[in-house]
């Protein structure tokens, strides 16, 4: 069990967790009335309910990887403070968070075209409103995953994976490294058509879907998003990747279904300044080439910490990405 796991379940680790807890919500001039929750717990983050005398808080636990998650939400709620969730209180070198509730995830609710025109709208209203935001957000910790350096990342990790003896659970034949070499030219065509396009980076979700938003209150108020952890400052458009796959499900239908055109048109109108739905449409296709790159970074910066048996299991979630990649080509 890696290491951040075990103290997720240490007594002593617990304790800490209440006292900073509760110096929180003091600073709230909230009351704590009940003893922590569990909430979910996975390798990624462990979360607690807070009951207090105005109403649940959360507390999330960042694994090691993505202790850049608090301070960057942070920074982000900060820009644009209507879409997405503020943490009351965060402690970037423990990796800890404490926010408020919002009620209900979309996930929650019947699976209409609406809500998915609500959602895609909400993250490309968000996406557009902080692309002068990079600096802020760069030092926050957030990770640049800039479509010009993306071809020569694909090569360099094709290459340390080839470079790791045949047993290490990330390691893959030389074979197969070749095999998905293949795939350089068709992402480098891919990036080229990002760059030469009028879109500038942003912030790119990473794992977007219903049940990273909350639903809105009323049919004005803006959905507010949540669970930046698997965010990079990239070509906002590779976001659509989740959500893509996620309609096709819930609609058992293909890309072209007018419920899926028109959640995405929702999210290309966000856009508007740049150009036409229409116009924008072009480059959804290279930018969903291109996000399986966003996810392998994601994995393998997680999966730094790892111990072997934790290594062995999630080793497929870096490989996939890759995978995917060189099926696609072929």
């Amino acid at each position: 069990m890696a290491q951040w796991i075990k103290n997720w379940t240490d007594g002593e680790w617990r304790t800490e967790v209440l006292a900073w807890v509760d110096m929180a919500c003091e600073a709230y001039s909230l009351k704590r009335i009940g003893a922590l929750q569990e909430a979910t717990s996975s390798f990624r983050a462990k979360h607690l309910r807070v009951p207090t005398d105005s109403g649940i808080l959360f507390f999330k636990a960042v694994a090691p990887g993505q202790l850049f998650e608090p301070p960057v939400t942070a920074a982000a709620a900060t820009l644009v403070p209507d879409r997405l969730v503020m943490p009351l209180a965060i402690d970037p070198e423990r990796g800890w968070m404490l926010s408020p509730d919002y009620g209900a995830t979309l996930d929650g609710l019947a699976t209409t075209p609406e809500l998915w025109v609500r959602a895609l709208g909400a993250l490309g209203a968000l996406q557009r409103e902080v692309v002068d935001s990079e600096e802020a957000l760069f030092d926050a910790g957030l990770q640049i995953q800039d479509p010009a350096w993306i071809p020569e990342e694909f090569n360099n990790a094709l290459t340390l994976h080839a470079s790791l003896p045949a047993d290490h659970p990330l390691g893959i034949p030389a074979r197969d490294a070749d095999h998905a070499f293949a795939a350089l030219k068709d992402i480098e065509m891919a990036c080229a058509q990002l760059i030469a396009g009028p879109i500038p980076l942003s912030l790119e979700h990473g794992s977007f879907d219903r049940r990273r938003v909350f639903a809105p209150t009323d049919d004005k108020s803006a959905p507010r998003i949540l669970n930046l952890g698997d965010a990079h400052w990239a070509h906002p458009f590779a976001s659509l990747a989740r959500p893509l796959e996620r309609m096709r499900i819930d609609f058992r239908a293909t890309a072209d279904d007018p419920r899926i055109l028109a959640a995405i048109g929702a999210y290309l109108s966000a856009w508007d300044d740049y150009g036409s739905p229409d116009e924008l449409y072009e480059l959804v296709a290279p930018a969903l080439r291109i996000s399986p790159l966003h996810t392998h970074e994601t994995w393998l910066q997680l999966l730094a910490d790892a111990d072997e048996p934790q290594l062995r299991r999630w080793a497929p979630k870096v490989l996939e990405p890759l995978a995917s990649l060189a099926t696609a080509t072929t």
